[in-house]
C-alpha cells in the first residue's frame, strides 16, 4: 500500500476524531464521551489517557467513512451480488459492479482500499502509542481494553480487504490464496513509507486470528444488542465469520456458541433498524449514512442511484414478515433498513445475532450435526413468521441456511461473500462470465506508483 510520511495532524483531519459520535452518543456510552482532538502533535505523540480515549473514537470514525460502512462498501457487494441494481448515473464506478465490468482504474475501488488502509494505519498508530503512554490512569486494565478494540478493528479492516481483493476464484482457505499488503506498523517516517508488497491470504488470516483472539482475551462479554463499541461477543461473531469464511466449520462453530444468547431474540419480529446488532456504527445529521439517501427516489429527497433487485421480493417464501423490509411496494425501490433520507441518521450493523445464529446452523450441518442446524434454522425462519422445518439432509440444510442469510442479511454487504466463499458465483450471477472478476482489481494506481511490487489480481 502507498503511503506517504504524514503527521498524526494529517491522519486526523477527518470529522473531528468522531466528534458527532461522542455528542450523539451521550449517556448511553459514557466511554465515548470524550473531547475530541483535530490533531496532535507527531513529535510527543499521545501522551495520556484522554489521548488514547479520542485516539480510539478515530479508529470507529474511518469505518463510517463515505468509501467504506457509510454506503460504498456495503452496496458494492449487492451490486455485486444481484441483491440490488444500479439505476443511477454513477455508471463509470457502481454502475461496473452491476454490470460486472469493473476496471483497474475504477476510483471507487481506489477509494475503498484507500479508505480501509486510513483505518489500519490509524489502529496501528494508536496500538504503537499505547506501549509508552505513562499518564497513570492509563492503567494496565484500559491499556488492555483499549488495545483489544484497536486490534478487533484492525482485524475488521484485514477481513474487509480480503473479502474483495483475497483469496482464489474458488472461495478462501486453499493453497495458494493471495492477500493484501499487511501493516502491522504504523507510517510515520519515510522508511515506514516504504512500499511493501503482497502478503499470501494465509499469512493475512494469521494477523486476523492473532488481533481477534488478543480482543477476545481482553474485551467484556454482554447479552444486550446495540453496542457502538466491539465487544468480546462481536470479536467472537468476527471469529466465527473469518472462520466460515476458510472453511473451518468445527472452528467457526466453536467461536459461534460461545456468543451468549442475546435476550428475546427468537421471540423478537424482524425490524428495519436492526433489533439484534451486536456492533453497530452511529450516525448522526453532521456524519451522515448515506444508504437510504442513495436508495430513495427524488420524490423522497433521494437520488435513487440503487433499487433491489428486480427478483428479490420473489426470493422470500409467503408470510415472510422480511418482504415488506427488505423490499417494500410503497414506496416502490427502496429497502426499509434505511430510511433516514435527510438526516441519515440510520444505523449500520457490523455484525449481528441472526449471523451468529445462521453461523451456527451453517457449521453444525457441514459438521453433520442435523439436529443443531435444524434448531438454529428453526431459529430464524420462525422470527421470520415462517414455519419451522425439518430438513434430513446436509445439502438441504445448507441450501436453506444459504438463503435464509442472503434474506436476513440482504442491503448489509454479507451475500457477495456467502457466493464467494460457497463458489457458488455463476449459479447465483450467470452474467459473471470471468471467473478472475470475484477478486476486485487492486486500484491501478498502487500497481503503478511501486513498480509493480505489488501485483494487480489475474486478469485486470
Amino acid at each position: 500500500m502507498i503511503m506517504q510520511a504524514t503527521t498524526i495532524r494529517q491522519l486526523a483531519t477527518r470529522t473531528a476524531l468522531l466528534l458527532t459520535l461522542g455528542l450523539g452518543l451521550g449517556a448511553c456510552d459514557k466511554a465515548l464521551d470524550v473531547q475530541p482532538q483535530n490533531s496532535l502533535d507527531s513529535t510527543s505523540g499521545f501522551t495520556t489517557a484522554s489521548d488514547a480515549a479520542a485516539g480510539l473514537i478515530g479508529c470507529y470514525d474511518d469505518v463510517q467513512a463515505s468509501s467504506y460502512q457509510q454506503v460504498s462498501y456495503p452496496i458494492w457487494g449487492e451490486l455485486l451480488s444481484g441483491n440490488a441494481r444500479h439505476v443511477g448515473t454513477f455508471t463509470t464506478t457502481f454502475g461496473q459492479a452491476f454490470n460486472n465490468t469493473v476496471s483497474a482504474d475504477n476510483i471507487e475501488i481506489s477509494n475503498m482500499w484507500s479508505a480501509i488502509y486510513a483505518g489500519v494505519e490509524r489502529c496501528n498508530y494508536l496500538l504503537q502509542q499505547t506501549e509508552t503512554i505513562a499518564d497513570p490512569t492509563f492503567t494496565a486494565a484500559v491499556k488492555a481494553t483499549t488495545q483489544a478494540e484497536t486490534r478487533a478493528l484492525r482485524a475488521y479492516h484485514y477481513m474487509n480487504l480480503l473479502a474483495y481483493w483475497g483469496g482464489s476464484t474458488t472461495g478462501f482457505g486453499y493453497t495458494g490464496g493471495v492477500g493484501v499488503p499487511l501493516r502491522l506498523i504504523p507510517v510515520t517516517s519515510t522508511t515506514d513509507a516504504t512500499p511493501i508488497a503482497r502478503s499470501s491470504e494465509a499469512d493475512v488470516v494469521a494477523a486476523i486470528r492473532a488481533d481477534l483472539d488478543f480482543a477476545i482475551a481482553n474485551l467484556g462479554s454482554t447479552t444486550a444488542a446495540g453496542s457502538f463499541r466491539i465487544t468480546k461477543n462481536a470479536a467472537l461473531a468476527l471469529r466465527a465469520r473469518l472462520e466460515l469464511w476458510e472453511r473451518n466449520y468445527a472452528d467457526a462453530l466453536k467461536y459461534a456458541q460461545q456468543v451468549p444468547a442475546l435476550a428475546s431474540f427468537a421471540t423478537s419480529a424482524p425490524a428495519g433498524v436492526a433489533n439484534d446488532a451486536l456492533w453497530q456504527l452511529y450516525f448522526s445529521t453532521t456524519d451522515k449514512n448515506f444508504m437510504a439517501f442513495y436508495f430513495y427516489p427524488s420524490a423522497n429527497g433521494g437520488r435513487n442511484e440503487f433499487d433491489p433487485a428486480t427478483s428479490f421480493a420473489a426470493l422470500h417464501p409467503a408470510g415472510d414478515l422480511r418482504i415488506p423490509i427488505n423490499a417494500p411496494t410503497a414506496p416502490a425501490g427502496v429497502t426499509l433498513k434505511y430510511t433516514s433520507v435527510a438526516n441519515g441518521t440510520d444505523y449500520f450493523s457490523c455484525v449481528r445475532y441472526a449471523e451468529v445464529v445462521l453461523t451456527i446452523a451453517e457449521a453444525a450441518a457441514r459438521n453433520g450435526d442435523l439436529i443443531t442446524a435444524n434448531a438454529q434454522l428453526s431459529i430464524i425462519r420462525k422470527r421470520a413468521g415462517l414455519p419451522t422445518v425439518t430438513l434430513t439432509s446436509a445439502a438441504a440444510l445448507i441450501t436453506e441456511i444459504l438463503l435464509q442469510r442472503r434474506l436476513e442479511l440482504a442491503f448489509e454487504g454479507q451475500y457477495w461473500i456467502d457466493l464467494r466463499r460457497t463458489n457458488t458465483v455463476l449459479t447465483a450471477q450467470p452474467t459473471f462470465t470471468q471467473t478472475f472478476r470475484y477478486l476486485q482489481p487492486i486500484p491501478q494506481r498502487e500497481v503503478n506508483l511501486t513498480n509493480g511490487l505489488i501485483t494487480q489480481n489475474t486478469g485486470y
